[in-house]
């Protein structure tokens, strides 16, 4: 029997864990609902950045989202948007990294770029991957493995690059 009491705790403590309350955050880290954040040069909005859950570590200076979507402008109008399941943002280099069914929506040329996994990097302005990924306009599909580009897909450069045109 003196087996049975931890076995009885474990499923007690997962049990409490599993419930659908509030979660405690580590010490260091502070949880944010509704999180949104963004970059401005002259006034204008650069991107912004919003997520319905993050956590934000901040003595590694690392924000991690759910289900993030970035916008990005040209001036005061919307050129692209960016969402994917998770992401990572690190807040000192503004760089970030976007996971899980990324999608890329081009609004200035009906563009959508579909991968994995999806780097950013604010100073240089890019967006990147070396996994594979689909592009989609009208009815040309664009396949390859590895990709560069601004967040708007315009001057696109694809590695191991494939085209073709799919049926109407």
């Amino acid at each position: 029997m003196k087996r049975a009491v931890p076995t009885l705790l474990l499923a007690a403590g997962l049990a409490a864990c599993s419930r659908g309350g509030a979660r405690e955050a580590a010490p260091g880290v502070s949880l944010l609902k509704d999180f949104s954040i963004a970059e401005t040069d002259a006034g204008q909005s650069r991107w912004r950045l919003e997520s319905p859950a993050a956590d934000m570590d901040e003595k590694a200076g690392l924000i991690r989202f759910t289900s993030p979507r970035v916008r990005f402008y040209d001036g005061d109008r919307l050129s692209s948007e960016i969402s994917s399941r998770s992401g990572t943002l690190q807040m000192k280099s503004k760089e970030a990294v976007l996971t899980d069914d990324v999608a890329v929506n081009s609004v200035r040329d009906g563009m959508r770029l579909t991968t994995s996994r999806l780097f950013y990097s604010s100073a240089r302005g890019k967006v990147w991957t070396d996994d594979p990924v689909t592009i989609l306009k009208g009815r040309t599909v664009i396949t390859g493995r590895g990709f560069t580009a601004n967040p708007d897909l315009s001057q696109i450069q694809i590695e191991h690059q494939e085209t073709r045109v799919a049926p109407r």
